[in-house]
């Protein structure tokens, strides 16, 4: 469990650095290669699945902590600690669970986004079905 624990501290270090660099602001500052090629690696590299896999798993280790600390009769605990870290587990799982984006502002964007896309496709095969002018 030691290494766990390590592991856990080095990927909160690093979570913390990589913070300024998921600043949409900073994002939208680069130049549009830059751009492409950091959400190319992103997407490339199965991020979004590892990164919701890794929450899943904290999740489910927490739930399973709620539930081993409710089952525990040992009568040497420390029930104000159990209590307090009971507290901060409950906390982590409603942030966890809690969504930045509403779902209906979510899937508008989404919408919003879809429609934007098609827009553009449909604009740039437009362009491409166009005849080339004969010069005279």
């Amino acid at each position: 469990m030691e290494d766990l624990s390590k592991g856990i501290k080095r990927l909160r270090h690093e979570v913390r650095a990589l913070q300024p660099k998921l600043e949409w602001n900073i994002f939208q500052a680069s130049n549009p290669g830059e751009q492409n090629r950091i959400l190319d690696a992103l997407l490339d590299a199965g991020l979004g699945e590892d990164l919701k896999r890794a929450v899943d798993l904290l999740r489910h280790f927490l739930w399973c902590y709620i539930e081993s600390a409710v089952a525990d009769s040992d009568p040497h605990v420390d029930y104000a600690l159990r209590s307090k870290r009971l507290e901060q587990i409950t906390a982590v799982l409603r942030q966890l669970n809690h969504s930045a984006c509403p779902p209906k502002a979510s899937m508008e964007f989404v919408e919003r986004v879809t429609l934007s896309v098609n827009r553009r496709m449909e604009a740039h095969h437009a362009q491409e079905e166009l005849p080339l002018e004969q010069p005279a």
